[in-house]
């Protein structure tokens, strides 16, 4: 076995989870991978039904309903280190990509030894950095220029704790969107979370983007050749599903200077900043990630998108 999906639930997310198995079961290397539903509440026999008639290796565990995050990534590390699997794939429950994509990465988690990479993942639509992938090769050309104009009319606010208003001069006082500047005077930025985009925080810009999915699924089915794409300038990851060498998820979550909350995030991105590690992404293997809960009504808008895409 190569890989372990550490998948976490949301019991307001039941509507995405057939989606992803059908998916899932595309694969063709599911001799390789086995996929562990992290839930906490009372549906074990919903994700069981929707698994168990497909030749997918599972299992099933439940967690107290309460602060259960980090019990359950330091669960899924424990899982993956007792049966001797090499790597993780952390895996959110509001997002979809092909069996292929998954095939993909798991034909190149050996770049993933090599310690000058940290993460791999699929191309995230909404995902930061991949966001300017998947706008660069998805959209055409008419609907990339109308979503940048778009991302221009963003309005930073300060949240979170960070200061993100000075990122306007990248968009309401700019005439183009440059993302490589924007990125860089991210990197600058000295509070921790650097997980900030137009696209996170623009209800327009996301709208589009999704209306642009939805009307011309072709991209996501097609079998284009996939490739790798290595960043190693982008300030701050924040795609919700990722692949890592299960060493480097130990060392992550045992080492509690990078903590600043109860999540892994921040500590992922610390990690990658002090060993100055890469993040690899599949390069036409497209994922979909509908909302951000920064977005108003985010589960609604996340629900009626999967009414019209699937």
């Amino acid at each position: 076995m190569k890989l372990v999906i550490f998948y976490l639930t949301n019991s307001d997310r039941h509507f995405t989870f057939p989606h992803f198995v059908k998916f899932l079961n595309e694969s063709e290397k599911k001799n390789e991978w086995e996929i562990i539903v992290l839930t906490h509440h009372d549906d074990e026999s919903l994700y069981k039904s929707i698994l168990e008639d497909k030749n997918i290796n599972y299992n099933i565990f439940k967690f107290d309903e309460y602060n259960n995050y980090m019990m359950k990534a330091h669960f899924a590390l424990k899982y993956a280190k007792d049966k001797s699997i090499p790597h993780m794939m952390k895996c959110d429950n509001d997002l979809f990509f092909r069996g292929r994509t998954l095939d993909y990465m798991i034909d190149n988690l050996h770049m993933l030894d090599d310690d000058t990479n940290l993460t791999l993942g699929p191309c995230l639509s909404s995902g930061i950095p991949s966001i300017e992938y998947f706008m660069d090769d998805y959209l055409s050309e008419g609907e990339r220029s109308i979503l940048k104009k778009k991302i221009l009319e963003t309005d930073f606010q300060d949240i979170w704790g960070a200061k993100f208003k000075h990122h306007n001069k990248f968009t309401l006082e700019a005439s183009s969107w440059d993302s490589n500047a924007f990125f860089a005077d991210v990197s600058n930025n000295t509070h921790y979370y650097k997980g900030i985009h137009p696209i996170r925080v623009n209800l327009d810009a996301i709208n589009y983007l999704n209306d642009c999915i939805i009307a011309n699924p072709t991209p996501f089915y097609e079998e284009k050749d996939l490739s790798l794409i290595r960043n190693t300038k982008a300030p701050y990851l924040c795609n919700s599903v990722y692949c890592i060498k299960t060493s480097n998820y130990h060392n992550i979550l045992n080492d509690q200077s990078l903590f600043v909350d109860y999540y892994d995030e921040v500590p992922l991105n610390k990690y990658a900043w002090k060993t100055s590690a890469a993040h690899l992404f599949v390069r036409h293997g497209y994922g979909i990630h509908m909302h951000y809960n920064t977005i108003p009504g985010n589960l609604e808008r996340e629900r009626l998108f999967c009414k019209k895409f699937f």
